[in-house]
């Protein structure tokens, strides 16, 4: 083999452009810095570079006057991060956002809801809870003011939760008060104080008897609403399909009480509860998957955690382009790499101590607002940008090329334009997708204060199911508000809410209403003891303070009375006949 063949095969694996690049770049560094040596070089291939291509070699011992001649290569032939900003080809979006199931004009907005929140739920919780409260009492004894319920009232129960989220009383007591005055909605005349009490005492929705105990394989701490949470989970990512953009963030359901997962964020408007991954979309709001962190497994913490959640929450859209948000507690720069590997892009700002960044951004020393520095690997561009401090930030998804600016107010009061790299001001564009989801949720809250944290996840369920419903609605081509006029108007949450609770609660009556005593007759010869066949409160027992319910009374008057209180009630009340 001839000279020329062999110093060919140096650069197997480069193109022409490549190797014009590395040629342009090694000038350049020749031109402008004192502090490179060419015997390193030398001295590199004579000694311990055999095996290492020389354009490779290139790669990895070239220093950059900006990093103080480190290197930021990993290792013999891995791509460096380079100053030299070159725009990078993003493909095109191939998603169909919207709807997935488009409902007749004649479907109202319990039809949207059951899209999400599935009707055999109903029947589930009625088992459930009859099945408890029968385990209940088969250990403490008969509860007497308890009857089964059924999959109406369950349905009915969601409702009065629904309401009593829209308006919100200090207690429960509040809605079956008798004063008119501060009795804020119209529950009372639907639903009796004793029966909500017994619901909230029994009310189950799954059987978790069959979980292992705690530490042992299999255990789940979920169990006690994982059916219902993996239910309206697999509704949400098949009903919807998500925009390009997607962000990822934690949202906190509030619980003070014990429990082994609960997490203290202070940074949170709510800062202690049960914490839930979620993947939103920025442009409605739309939760389209989540997951809840139940801490750590036998107390060790969990090694790549935030770059399991990303991968656990995208992986169904993987391959179609979507563009991917996320804070730095999930970015790392092998995490985006995987997704770039899986036509995902992503953005995110990013933490200094994470392996991968190259030195010349971790270490710069910004301090001029508007000063940025940018390091590119392929795709991946690491950027830092001094604004009120500085800020890091990733990229796979922005042209680093692309600037921008950002008004900002200066101590003397003036505003001035600040230089900013496009991938700043894409990243505060998108990554408010769970922000979105959490403010309707917030604003007519169905959770009521109870001592199972478990109810308080449940809710946080139906609430999701809610506001997704709601925006399925909202978008549906058939369900569009038109004014008089014929222009479009915009949906209401509120009223949503409103004709939801409305159509569940439908012809449901668990008050019993009093039966009107028909007009007595002074008829004496027909006033005599019956079996009147229905327990009811005796009329002259409770003259006295006493409430006794005998099926005996007066056929004639139509009341029920005990038979030593027959004589002493048609004394009082027909004296004429004594």
């Amino acid at each position: 083999m001839d000279s020329s063949d062999e110093s060919g095969s140096e650069f197997d694996g480069f193109t022409a452009h490549d190797l014009e690049l590395a040629q342009d770049r090694l000038d350049s560094l020749l031109e402008n810095a004192s502090d490179i040596d060419l015997s390193d070089f030398e001295d590199d291939v004579d000694d311990s570079d055999d095996d290492i291509p020389l354009a490779a070699l290139f790669r990895i011992r070239q220093n950059n006057a900006d990093n103080g001649g480190a290197d930021e290569a990993e290792g013999p032939g891995e791509i460096m991060w380079i100053d030299q900003l070159t725009a990078k080809h993003v493909d095109d979006f191939v998603g169909n956002p919207g709807p997935v199931t488009i409902l007749d004009k004649n479907k109202n907005e319990m039809d949207f809801f059951h899209l999400i929140f599935d009707e055999t739920l109903y029947q589930k919780f009625a088992d459930e809870t009859n099945k408890y409260a029968r385990a209940v009492q088969e250990k403490n004894g008969h509860d007497k003011k308890w009857y089964d319920t059924n999959s109406a009232e369950m349905r009915s129960y969601i409702a009065f939760h629904i309401i009593m989220g829209i308006v919100v009383a200090p207690n429960q007591d509040m809605y079956f008060t008798k004063d008119n005055l501060y009795r804020p909605t119209g529950i009372n005349e639907r639903i009796t104080r004793d029966r909500m009490d017994k619901l909230h005492q029994y009310f189950h929705v799954c059987d978790s008897s069959q979980n292992p105990p705690k530490g042992q394989p299999g255990h789940d701490k979920l169990a006690r609403v994982r059916p219902i949470l993996e239910s309206v989970r697999e509704k949400l990512k098949s009903q919807y399909r998500p925009h390009k953009e997607t962000s990822i963030d934690e949202a906190m359901i509030a619980y003070t009480g014990r429990l082994g997962f609960k997490q203290y964020i202070p940074m949170k408007p709510t800062k202690r509860g049960i914490k839930v991954w979620m993947r939103a979309d920025p442009n409605n709001g739309f939760v389209n998957d989540f997951q809840v962190y139940t801490g750590r497994e036998n107390n060790v913490a969990e090694k790549g955690l935030g770059e399991r959640v990303v991968k656990d929450l995208t992986r169904d859209i993987w391959g179609q382009n979507h563009h991917v948000y996320c804070d730095n507690y999930f970015t790392t720069v092998p995490l985006f790499e995987e997704l770039l590997q899986n036509k995902t892009y992503a953005c995110g700002t990013v933490r200094a101590n994470r392996k991968g960044l190259p030195p010349a951004v971790v270490k710069a020393k910004l301090r001029k607002q508007g000063d940025m520095i940018q390091r590119q690997k392929g795709n991946l561009v690491a950027t830092a940008w001094h604004d009120k401090r500085t800020v890091l930030l990733l990229t796979t998804n922005v042209d680093p090329t692309e600037r921008t600016t950002v008004q900002r107010k200066q101590k003397d009061g003036t505003i001035v334009e600040v230089p900013c790299p496009n991938a700043i001001r894409t990243y505060t564009q998108n990554m408010n997708g769970v922000d979105r989801a959490d403010q309707p949720r917030s604003t007519y809250c169905i959770n009521r204060k109870c001592t199972k944290w478990w109810k308080y996840l449940l809710w946080f369920i139906v609430d999701i199911a809610i506001c997704s419903s709601f925006i399925l609605m909202k978008e549906s081509p058939n369900h569009h508000l038109r004014t008089r006029t014929g222009r479009q108007k915009s949906r209401s949450q509120l009223e949503f809410r409103q004709k939801l609770s409305h159509q569940l609660l439908g012809t449901y009556q668990g008050k019993r209403k009093r039966e009107v005593v028909p007009e007595r007759q002074n008829l004496g010869v027909l006033h005599w003891p019956a079996d009147l066949g229905k327990k009811r409160t005796c009329k002259q027992c409770s003259k006295n303070g006493l409430r006794k319910e005998p099926k005996t009374g007066c056929e004639q008057c139509g009341v029920n009375l005990c038979v030593p209180c027959f004589k002493p009630y048609h004394k009082d009340s027909f004296p004429e006949l004594f």
